[in-house]
């Protein structure tokens, strides 16, 4: 983002060095991403194989990221009749 005012003085409580993360987090974190490429890779096989048994693309997607029924799918609570038509 490009600043367009003047002041600088924010600028001057910034530490002259960014700090490092430490081995351990850094092992976290691409223990992390790690899981998080497996689980895509799963969820790219398990569409596919949908896909190719004849699943459409919206199902497909949300059975192979377990995101369930789509909204318009899952089941709805009773509607409440509309009895007040014509009632002020």
């Amino acid at each position: 983002m490009i600043r367009t005012f003047c002041d600088t003085s924010c600028f001057q409580d910034t530490p002259r060095h960014a700090s490092r993360a430490g081995p351990s987090t850094a092992a976290a974190t691409l223990r992390a991403l790690g899981g998080a490429l497996r689980e895509g890779l799963a969820a790219a096989r398990r569409y596919e194989q949908l896909r190719s048994s004849g699943i459409d693309h919206d199902r497909a997607v949300r059975a192979a990221l377990g995101l369930g029924l789509s909204p318009s799918q899952a089941p709805r609570a009773s509607a409440k009749p509309l009895c007040f038509a014509g009632k002020a």
